[in-house]
């Protein structure tokens, strides 16, 4: 989750251009959030200005895609650790 991406939907909703309730909703999974097979810290880079890393040792491929998607859904740059030659 980037600063700049906070900033951004705070002067919408200001503006009158996103409601409270939906603003409320794309802040809900911050700065965790559960997937049941890992947790994704959606504030690392605001508070580390570094990305998240997804330790994908033990994980299965799904779990790693649903990972990288999501994080990319929420804007976030993705670093993948212990990567065996069966995931790319």
């Amino acid at each position: 989750m980037h600063r700049e991406w906070i900033e951004s939907l705070l002067r919408e909703v200001r503006a009158g251009e996103v409601p409270v309730d939906e603003a409320v909703e794309r802040l809900r999974h911050l700065p965790f959030e559960d997937l049941g097979f890992a947790r994704i810290d959606h504030h690392r880079s605001l508070r580390q200005g570094m990305p998240e890393v997804i330790f994908c040792q033990n994980k299965r491929p799904e779990e790693v895609l649903a990972l990288v998607e999501r994080m990319r859904e929420k804007g976030s740059d993705v670093l993948a650790t212990r990567v065996s030659e069966g995931l790319y």
